[in-house]
């Protein structure tokens, strides 16, 4: 049975080394661009090298995140970078743009690809599709339950699963707000965690429960290892790429413990000190979340939306720029603390700690100590102090990373005869095996021969090589060969072996593109999409109503069923066959090869552009496709329409709501449909359509008018022709 793999987080080399050490089967990590995580350090060309040769060579895999929606003026430096990661021997791309994942499948067909959470497959039908189309693996949606995720990994196509760190509030590649609130594409690496952020009653009254009204609580599989195993996950995930190496390390060396305890039989449990120390490196609460079914009091975190560490002790005075707190654990000198204010968190550093009068640089639960406190602060008796970080753990962590390189375990077998080279070959359990001759032939032994011991003794040194010398076996007789010369060749064998493990894969090389598009006949010139709301039916008008809406959060779709003029909402929809639909606009189509890709799929008429692409970004793409393939595509743009800026599994409150607003007082709409809460922008979203052929609309019970609306919409795209 062939192991589950554990994925760690990487945002830059240190956190890479730090992975290793801890354990990892794999890393992954993004690039300077075309990253999900745009603010983490991450890796340049020359650092990506680098990562894969250190990883390759102690048996770890590497897989490059390319997780955004990528525009047109991206798409052919995005072709560039494939071509460069596919050359430098990555053993994976994780992508969310339909487009780039065309691209790849068909110039690189040979690469792997894992689809990334980002693409948002969340149900059997994703899956399955997917599956069809040549990933290797694909990333459910945090949301995924544990019964969907046993079903799909019977699909025939590798699982991976989260199983800690942080988590969003919206399902992945469905969130517009940070983008609608802030110019901040979460669909392209920069989201500016607009659920991390305080939220009022819709009177400016705050919630009794707290005010980070959407903030989650973080991930936390470790002790339900076993049941993802047994369900057949193929890779276990670590979120945290801008997380630091230490974070990284112990949550790390915590998952192989827990899945090397399972594979050896053996119950695992985290003993206290250890959920302390994972407590300190990061957490705002932990859940098992919709993965286990935890409700949504047990999912959320209301009360902060940033790390909470622990709590070490309570305030007790306060007096001239000075705070007492009455200590329940050790603080030491240098320690990150934070005194949990009724209106602003009070964040500190015990620079300076006095015990009874006198400097300390340390002390113990039970005792009463003095903390210098930042300038205009005055924290509250009885307030809580958290520490949040512990010097002296992160550097009992960083000496683990520093002593526990991953090494990998060789057998060496020599050769040592009179007349001859002397011969070394090293071979690992992967079947690699490396021989290297000495120069010098080996002399007879004139006076004592050397015995075996010593040569075992020189071969067993590995020096900077990440291995670990299990046997050493061979022939000597009546022998003399300096040490130096054993010494030599051991090195060349361990050389030669390091690059055979470096490069792992014999790649056919790069196709040119070649694909076609059969041209599509013009449809409608409006498609008008209503929640609770009618319209008169009119002619060049295509109208989509609940029914024929396909709907973007819909984990029961398994089958491959038929669609007929259906606006289609994600790729679990491509799974079937369709009649006149149209490829909506949550599918995050954004350049001409996402274009080209649904638009060559037997019964699709046309494409929504992702309403986060700017007109001029329109008519880029509508030229590169049109220029490349022929003809000119039917692409509609979104000109009217209150969108959904969130969709939430379930709720994020118990609490009945029809709205909420921000500290700016902007409002936003709730609505609830069956196990669905959806966000809606307060104020429509309009924009003139010059370069697509048609006009999306969408309209709601809030819109007023809605005939004149449309007849407006109807006047911009006569007043083209």
């Amino acid at each position: 049975m062939k192991k589950i793999e554990l994925l760690a987080p990487c945002g830059n080399m240190d956190a890479l080394v730090a992975a290793v050490a801890g354990g990892c089967d794999a890393v992954y990590l993004g690039l300077t661009s075309y990253s999900a995580r745009a603010f983490a350090g991450n890796f340049n060309s020359e650092q990506l090298i680098e990562a894969v040769r250190y990883c390759h060579q102690r048996d770890v895999s590497v897989y490059v995140t390319m997780n955004t929606m990528l525009y047109e003026t991206e798409i052919e430096k995005a072709k560039e970078t494939v071509q460069f990661l596919y050359e430098n021997d990555v053993d994976a791309l994780l992508i969310q743009d339909i487009g780039l994942f065309h691209v790849v499948k068909t110039m690189f067909p040979d690469f792997d690809i894992h689809c990334s959470t980002q693409m948002h497959i969340h149900n059997i039908a994703g899956v399955r599709y997917m599956k069809e189309e040549g990933a290797a693996r694909v990333v459910l949606a945090r949301e995924t339950p544990i019964e969907i995720i046993e079903q799909a990994c019977k699909e025939g196509v590798e699982i991976e699963v989260f199983a800690y760190g942080a988590i969003c509030i919206s399902y992945s590649g469905q969130c517009l707000m940070s983008s609608a609130t802030k110019n901040r594409s979460a669909n392209r690496g920069m989201c500016a965690q607009s659920c991390r952020l305080k939220y009022k009653k819709e009177d400016g009254s705050w919630f009794k429960e707290g005010d980070y009204l959407l903030s989650p609580k973080d991930l936390n599989a470790i002790e339900r290892i076993p049941d993802l195993i047994k369900a057949g996950v193929s890779s276990l995930k670590i979120e945290g790429r801008m997380k630091r190496p230490e974070y990284v390390y112990l949550v790390t060396k915590t998952f192989r413990e827990a899945i090397d305890a399972y594979y050896a039989g053996k119950t695992y449990v985290i003993d206290k000190e250890r959920e302390k120390e994972l407590l300190l490196m990061f957490n705002r609460g932990f859940s098992k979340g919709h993965l286990f079914h935890d409700d949504v009091t047990n999912r959320m975190s209301h009360y902060r939306p940033n790390h909470r560490g622990i709590e070490i002790g309570k305030v007790t005075g306060f007096d001239k720029g000075n705070v007492t707190v009455k200590l329940s654990e050790t603080l030491h000198q240098h320690d990150g603390l934070r005194i949990l204010h009724k209106s602003q968190d009070i964040g500190l550093t015990a620079v300076k700690i006095y015990k009874n009068g006198k400097l300390v640089n340390q002390a113990q639960a039970g005792d009463v100590v003095m903390l210098g406190c930042p300038k205009g602060e005055r924290p509250s008796i009885g307030d809580s102090l958290h520490k949040t970080s512990d010097t002296q753990l992160i550097a009992h962590i960083d000496e683990q990373i520093h002593m526990n390189g991953k090494t990998v375990p060789v057998s060496i077998h020599y050769e040592a005869e009179a007349g001859q080279p002397f011969v070394v070959s090293i071979a690992d359990k992967d079947g690699h095996v490396a021989e290297a001759r000495s120069k010098s032939l080996v002399e007879a032994a004139k006076s004592a021969p050397l015995d075996k011991e010593r040569i075992q003794k020189a071969l067993e040194k590995t020096g900077d090589y990440p291995f670990v010398v299990e046997t050493v076996d061979g022939n000597a007789g009546n022998i003399f060969l300096p040490v130096s010369v054993i010494n030599e060749t051991r090195r060349e064998a361990m050389e030669k072996l390091s690059q055979m493990k470096a490069k792992r894969h014999d790649r056919k090389g790069m196709r040119p593109y070649a694909f076609t598009v059969e041209k599509i006949e013009t449809g409608n010139r409006l498609l008008v999409e209503l929640h609770d709301v009618s319209i008169q039916p009119a002619e060049n008008i295509a109208v989509y109503d609940e029914a024929r809406t396909c709907r973007v959060i819909d984990e029961n779709l398994q089958e491959a069923i038929p669609y007929n003029n259906c606006l289609l909402s994600s790729v679990g929809n491509l799974y079937g066959t369709h009649e006149h639909c149209i490829a909506g606009m949550t599918m995050n189509i954004a350049n001409s090869y996402a274009l080209a890709y649904v638009l060559s799929k037997p019964g699709i008429d046309g494409a929504i552009f992702s309403s986060e692409c700017s007109k001029e970004q329109i008519q880029m793409t509508i030229d590169a496709f049109t220029k490349r393939y022929g003809f000119t595509p039917v692409t509609y743009q979104l000109v009217y329409g209150r969108r959904v800026l969130m969709f939430v599994k379930d709720a994020f409150t118990k609490q009945s709501l029809h709205g909420f607003r921000d500290i700016h007082d902007e409002r936003y709409i709730v609505e609830k449909k069956d196990n669905v809460t959806m966000i809606i922008e307060e104020e429509p979203y309009t924009r003139d359509n010059p370069y697509a052929y048609g006009s999306y609309m969408i309209l709601r019970k809030e819109d007023k008018d809605v005939q004149k609306l449309i007849a407006e919409a109807e006047a911009e795209l006569a007043s083209r022709k």
